[in-house]
């Protein structure tokens, strides 16, 4: 969401940047930008006078523009304000009463500059959260390792299955073949008449 500050508006506000802070220019408001949660959009200092030296380095995604001699901030800023093509997607910054009534009658969302101070000194005074390093190595006990390595040494082999014999089939006893060989089709003849004797004989 894009950023419209009335930045001397800001910057004149008292008693909301702690000591170390205040007295912060454009370049330190350009900081503190940097550092809180509107780090990532797009930001438009509008400025009274015309351009100087503190307005350079504002950093990547903030930009300075200047009335000049001849027109007010407060021109450039409602005259942005009239322009925008997604007004309700604007966050305006101003305590002017002049800006804020043309800012909701466009429907951008409000902020008045003592707010949005606060919010800068809240998100500067967070924690920055420091990259994660590599994956920690974990050691583990010498005697938990000997352990494991003596449970491994004494599993049991598992026994070798061995083959079973083939038995010869007798003169008068014709082979039958395996179970596999049963289930691959029909019984051959040799072996239903085989069964057909033996029946006969019992």
């Amino acid at each position: 969401m894009p950023l419209l500050i009335d930045a001397w508006n800001v910057l004149h506000q008292t008693g909301v940047l702690p000591p170390d802070l205040a007295g912060v220019g454009l370049r330190g408001l350009g900081v503190l930008i940097h550092r809180s949660r509107w780090a990532r959009q797009q930001v438009i200092l509008v400025c009274d006078g015309t351009p100087s030296g503190a307005h350079i380095g504002l950093g990547t995604g903030i930009r300075a523009v200047f009335s000049g001699h001849d027109r007010e901030a407060d021109d450039l800023i409602e005259g942005h304000i009239a322009a925008s093509t997604a007004p309700r997607r604007l966050t305006v910054v101003s305590s002017d009463r002049r800006i804020k009534a043309a800012a909701r009658k466009r429907g951008c969302t409000v902020l008045t500059s003592q707010a949005f101070l606060e919010r800068l000194v809240h998100d500067a005074e967070r924690p920055l959260k420091a990259p994660p390093g590599p994956p920690k190595k974990v050691d583990l006990p010498r005697d938990m390792i000997a352990e494991a390595q003596a449970m491994v040494d004494h599993v049991p082999n598992l026994p070798t299955r061995q083959p079973t014999p083939k038995k010869m089939p007798s003169a008068d006893q014709p082979e039958v073949p395996a179970r596999a060989d049963l289930d691959d089709g029909p019984l051959p003849q040799s072996i239903i008449d085989a069964a057909r004797r033996l029946l006969e004989e019992q």
